[in-house]
Parts: structure tokens; C-alpha cells; sequence
């Protein structure tokens, strides 16, 4: 399953389980998240009546990530993207906070990356990465 095919899919929520630094060669950045058209779904799960996807995002390298709960984050009209709940970025804050208060622009071209983004019920995840993750589903 590809980023981008989750980027297309409407009509579900999913909610943030977990972040971690792999640091493996092949793993740098692991994300699970849960999957439903239902948010009770996700709010109940690991209850067996609810329909619930584990997901299993695997970054091979990143640049940057923030994880910031829900009741914190601001809509801003000035962002473009693409996706409901999984989503990138074509222009964001975000990006252009890292690409202002880093060196980055001097170690690569900033027009191979891309800003990354999970937008769950309770939280709010970012990814600024050159490589698409490979994802997994992991019930």
C-alpha cells in the first residue's frame, strides 16, 4: 500500500498509537496508527466489536517530525494539501519553519522532500521526508 493511496481514500478517521526511532538500516521512523470509518470504533479499540485497521508507517530516513495534540494545532487558510487524514503538503507552515530555522537548503535540495502528514482525532503528526514510507497493515 502506497502513501498516496491513503492520500485518495474519504470518509474515515484514524487515531495516533505510537512514534518511534527505529534507526535501522532499513527503518528510521516507525508510525502506527488506527483506521476506521467510525471514530467510536477508534476510541474503543482494542475492544473486539470494533472495526478497527492497525497501520503500520515505516519511514526509511526523515528529516523532521512533530507530534502535537489536537487542542493545540490552528487551521490556516494559507495551507495546501492534498488528503482528509492522510495528507501532503504542497505548501505549509511547517515546512517553511524548518526549512527557515535549519540548514537544510545547504545539505540537499528542498524540492526532493515532502511534508508528510496524519491528521488523527487526537493528535496531529508530521513528517518531513525525501523517501515515501512503506505501509503495512498490522491487525
Amino acid at each position: 500500500m502506497r502513501f498516496t493511496d491513503l492520500v485518495n481514500e474519504t470518509g474515515y478517521h484514524i487515531s495516533f498509537e505510537q512514534i518511534v526511532e527505529l534507526r535501522t538500516s532499513e527503518v528510521r521512523l516507525r508510525v502506527i496508527v488506527n483506521k476506521s470509518m467510525e471514530t467510536t470504533d477508534l476510541l474503543i479499540h482494542p475492544h473486539p466489536d470494533s472495526n478497527v485497521k492497525s497501520l503500520q508507517i515505516d519511514f526509511p530516513n526523515y528529516i523532521t517530525y512533530s507530534v502535537i495534540y489536537d487542542d493545540y494545532t490552528n487551521w490556516n487558510d494559507a495551507e495546501q494539501f492534498q488528503g482528509e487524514a492522510f495528507r501532503i503538503y504542497s505548501k505549509s507552515n511547517y515546512f517553511d519553519f524548518i526549512q527557515k530555522e535549519s540548514n537544510l537548503k545547504a545539505i540537499m535540495p528542498v524540492e526532493n522532500l515532502k511534508h508528510y502528514s496524519l491528521s488523527c482525532i487526537e493528535h496531529k503528526v508530521d513528517i518531513i521526508s525525501k523517501h515515501e514510507p512503506v505501509i503495512t497493515e498490522i491487525n
